[in-house]
């Protein structure tokens, strides 16, 4: 399989909280018509992995992972610590409204 190189983009705050917003309204979407949560999740993060791996080759798809589990892998730690301590673990600050319609999947243009 051939590697094909993705032109730059410009990659902004703004595109990435536009981005994260589409990813959340398609797994609202999907949830409100009656998938498993669990399921929607599975399969957009193994979708999302397989496309990874096709635009940057499935080296740098496995380091990736690797990566984001060492995220986990310290986010985790870093509760324990909390606990530890006696205190109360951070909690995540919860995301504001949707930055696209919701319905979008159901529109005739997705993207």
């Amino acid at each position: 399989m051939t590697t094909q190189v993705p032109p730059p983009i410009e990659d902004t705050l703004e595109l990435r909280e536009r981005l994260a917003g589409a990813w959340r309204a398609v797994f609202d979407n999907a949830v409100e018509r009656g998938s498993p949560p669990q399921a929607v999740v599975e399969t957009m993060a193994s979708v999302a992995h397989e496309r990874f791996a096709e635009l940057f080759g499935a080296s740098a798809a496995a380091s990736y992972l690797q990566l984001l589990s060492e995220q986990l892998r310290d986010i985790d730690h870093d509760e324990a610590a909390f606990l530890v301590r006696g205190e109360e673990p951070r909690q995540p600050v919860a995301g504001g409204e949707p930055l696209i319609d919701p319905v979008w999947i159901d529109g005739q243009e997705l993207i």
